[in-house]
């Protein structure tokens, strides 16, 4: 089968490889539609310790199921479904809180294993979820992430909030903000192109940085960030964009390494939140949203789907500032 392969720092291959058969309890997706996701761009530039080239990555992904593993009674051949690309151990203490993401033997499909940049990619039956539509079955698991996050935030109605970075988890964090309750929806982002398209998800303002935000007449004014970057520039905008007491929730897994001023959180004692993937009624809740067809703007500028054969040039194209906020690669 083809697959698109990260084989060295900002390399992406198209290569070969032999097709996987399912063990007992999985089975496997001819894949529909894959997304390149903030977290590859990181790992293929080399800032991601988790991920290790050669590696086929792709974690948000729709497809047809193709062949079941023994067992496998809850989809069948030719079912139209996604999968939540965790893997865990279903016995620690995280695990039984219904919190797999923070389980101790956390494994993640297009890391850990072989993931979606391929004609044919293995899931775990009890992970799939049908979907309605091919590309939209390859947003879910972003939306999922941003389902967290924006949970994690504890929006209240009136509340003023700050998104950095207008990939497709911040687009769909300001969304969800706007359905929380949120009056006041900034986000924050270098790209003139994703500002202009913020606005289709429900952005009351706009600006390349955070600075131009902070005013004389608006100092320290907003009551959340979410950060969706996740550079160390970032991070301690988050700090510095919030009132007293209000809380900074980090998605971006940019850089590992931030100094922050203690001192500042413990004085206006601020909340900084880690979100890292979502619990299984979190990505069903993504689910539920997508399969709506209600929650994604008609206007579909954001998004740009292309051939698996051009995935390097996409990826190339996305680290240098692309104008879309989501590419989505089919076969």
């Amino acid at each position: 089968m083809k697959t698109l392969t990260w084989t060295a720092k900002e390399t992406m291959s198209i290569l070969s490889a032999p097709a996987p058969v399912p063990e007992p309890g999985w089975i496997a997706l001819r894949v529909a539609g894959v997304g390149i996701c903030g977290s590859e761009l990181s790992g293929y530039l080399g800032h991601n310790e988790l991920r290790k080239p050669p590696l086929v990555m792709g974690h948000e992904f729709s497809g047809v199921v193709e062949e079941v593993g023994h067992g496998v009674t809850n989809v069948k051949i030719g079912d139209l479904v996604t999968a939540n690309p965790l893997v865990t151990c279903g016995r620690c203490i995280h695990c039984l809180r219904g919190e797999r993401q923070r389980c101790e033997s956390r494994r993640i499909i297009g890391i850990d294993f072989p993931g979606a940049y391929a004609e044919r990619v293995l899931v775990p039956s009890n992970q799939c979820y049908a979907v309605k539509d091919a590309i939209d079955g390859a947003l879910v698991e972003p939306l999922a992430c941003a389902v967290r996050a924006v949970g994690l935030a504890r929006i209240k109605v009136g509340d003023t909030a700050v998104v950095i970075g207008a990939g497709i988890i911040g687009l769909m964090t300001v969304r969800l903000l706007g359905l929380s309750g949120a009056k006041r929806i900034a986000v924050v982002d270098p790209n003139d192109e994703r500002l202009k398209i913020s606005q289709l998800w429900g952005a009351t303002e706009m600006a390349p940085n955070l600075g131009a935000l902070l005013t004389d007449n608006h100092p320290q004014s907003f009551d959340c960030v979410i950060d969706a970057v996740g550079l160390s520039t970032t991070r301690r905008d988050s700090l510095n964009a919030l009132i007293r007491g209000g809380r900074a929730v980090w998605i971006g897994l940019h850089e590992a390494l931030t100094h922050l001023d203690g001192n500042q959180i413990v004085r206006d004692e601020l909340e900084v939140r880690g979100s890292f993937c979502y619990t299984d009624d979190e990505f069903i809740r993504a689910v539920s949203l997508i399969n709506s067809q209600k929650f994604l703007p008609v206007d579909r500028q954001w998004l740009d789907v292309r051939s698996l054969e051009e995935g390097p040039a996409a990826f190339k194209e996305l680290v240098n500032g692309s104008p879309f906020s989501k590419i989505i690669l089919t076969f």
